[in-house]
């Protein structure tokens, strides 16, 4: 259930992030309102590169299949089996740094433009947070992960 609903997220976040590489501003009215409101660096006007949101947008789908394979096919893809704890460690820890680091000062004085700032606010940083400690939960849920963890650190 946890793996699917955040596939669910990742996937409709992924999409969305190519709807944008793609030049649509949906569900903005124009390009700058869009890009004051999902980046917000001051005087922002436009996205960044087409390639940088539609390589973010590809990340995102990824974390999707992740989300995926971790929920419900953990046992499926054998071959995969050794990646499934670090992969999932390292998007838990990629979600939470975003979530937290998204709240402090030094990120709020360098993403000063509205709406972005309130939307980080109650939106974006808890969001991340929360898709991270979606993975942590799912990482914990592996069979024997701790055996898996402990390869890791070549105890």
């Amino acid at each position: 259930m946890l793996g699917t609903l955040l596939a669910l997220v990742l996937g409709c976040l992924g999409a969305l992030h190519l709807i944008w590489a793609a030049g649509a501003s949906f569900p903005f009215p124009n390009q700058q309102s869009l890009a004051r409101s999902v980046v917000g660096r001051r005087g922002i006007t436009r996205l960044p590169s087409r390639a940088s949101v539609a390589l973010l947008g590809v990340l995102l789908l990824c974390g999707a299949a992740a989300a995926l394979i971790m929920g419900h096919y953990a046992a499926t893809f054998t071959g995969l089996k050794f990646l499934l704890v670090p992969v999932g460690l390292l998007l838990s820890a990629i979600f939470l740094l975003r979530g937290v680091v998204g709240i402090l000062p030094a990120f709020e004085r360098a993403a000063p433009e509205q709406p972005y700032l309130t939307l980080n606010r109650r939106l974006y940083s808890p969001l991340c947070a929360l898709i991270g400690f979606g993975f942590l939960a799912l990482t914990f849920s592996l069979p024997n992960w701790a055996w898996h963890f402990s390869r890791l650190l070549g105890s």
